[in-house]
């Protein structure tokens, strides 16, 4: 849980694209729900590469 707690943030705050281009596109608390959710998405993917190699 922390490892994906911390890839999160990482995402949340470095905002790779598509989530830095949505951010700045996609205003209010929509905006910040997306944001979060792909940020969430990014940081699932890295959870699941790491249990992939790790098999």
């Amino acid at each position: 849980m922390l490892v994906g707690f911390i890839a999160f943030r990482i995402f949340d705050i470095v905002k790779p694209w598509p989530i830095g281009w949505l951010d700045k596109k996609v205003k209010g608390g929509f905006g910040i729900m997306v944001d979060d959710l792909l940020a969430g998405i990014y940081a699932f993917l890295v959870l699941q590469l790491i249990v992939y190699m790790s098999i």
